[in-house]
């Protein structure tokens, strides 16, 4: 057993010394570094490949942690790029209701607007009723006309301190006069909503000689003196005999955006005298 152990350490020192000469005397002793390298190819072969595989790993865990880092620094720049148009488009959509609304306050200087703001719905009235940021604080009281910068929206019908509830005229118990506002017609009816259905409106008591027709502009009439006159309220889309044939029914395309009310006016009071004396300019030649 010593013997072959002897022998073993030998054959080692024998090789680590055939090593050492192919290394530094390879020049000498060409066969011993052809028999040593022919051993020693395979282990280099295999020792040279997991060296190259550990390198690959370490560069592929590099390059994963470089691209995860820089899909996160361009998620925050496109979620701050969405924010900015966003914002942006919220701006530009609010400086051109401001610009409408003081164009309208403009045009309808006979009238005291108090600009407001929708704040909410009433559940449980078929969303006919919505809520005003004004009340009776801001010299509110029901009946007032509310009107974008459209059209005529709806009447305050309840009015509480520092905020107030007011009609759709869509709302099937709406009910405001109106007239054509083609002078060479000047038709007058009531107006009627039709429920939950804001995309159109109806019109009734209009005679059925009155002269209506179809793109007509309508306009509250003034006539009792509860509303103002010459409101606009929207255009005619259709006209048609009631079934006793006294009457005419007319559909009307309301000219407010009955579905997304924001900004609004609620009109306080009318200057009576201003407003006839504008309308004596218009119908001068």
């Amino acid at each position: 057993m010593k013997k072959q152990h002897f022998v073993t350490v030998l054959a080692v020192l024998g090789l680590c010394a055939c090593m050492a000469l192919s290394v530094h005397q390879r020049w000498r002793f060409p066969l011993v570094n052809a028999a040593v390298n022919t051993v020693l190819l395979p282990f280099n072969d295999t020792v040279r490949y997991v060296s190259d595989q550990i390198a690959a790993f370490r560069d592929d865990r590099r390059l994963n942690a470089t691209l995860q880092e820089e899909n996160r620094r361009l998620k925050a720049e496109l979620d701050s790029l969405r924010s900015a148009e966003y914002r942006l488009q919220l701006l530009e959509t609010e400086n051109r209701e401001l610009l409408a609304m003081a164009g309208y306050r403009q045009q309808r200087d006979e009238l005291a607007l108090l600009p407001a703001r929708v704040i909410g719905i009433s559940l449980g009235d078929l969303h006919e009723y919505f809520f005003l940021d004004k009340g009776a604080a801001d010299g509110v009281r029901p009946d007032m006309v509310v009107t974008s910068s459209e059209g005529i929206a709806g009447v305050v019908d309840q009015v509480y301190r520092h905020y107030s509830r007011f009609m759709l005229i869509s709302s099937n118990q709406s009910r405001i006069g109106i007239k054509v506002l083609r002078r060479e017609s000047r038709a007058v009816g009531v107006l009627t909503g039709q429920g939950t259905n804001r995309s159109l409106l109806r019109a009734e008591y209009f005679g059925r000689d009155d002269d209506v027709v179809i793109g007509d502009m309508l306009v509250t009439s003034g006539i009792g003196g509860k509303f103002p006159s010459g409101l606009y309220v929207g255009r005619v889309s259709g006209v048609e005999n009631d079934v006793t044939g006294l009457q005419k029914l007319v559909q009307i395309e309301p000219a407010a955006n009955l579905s997304h009310l924001d900004r609004v006016f609620i009109v306080l009071r009318e200057d009576v005298k201003r407003r006839i004396e504008k309308e004596i300019k218009e119908v001068k030649p």
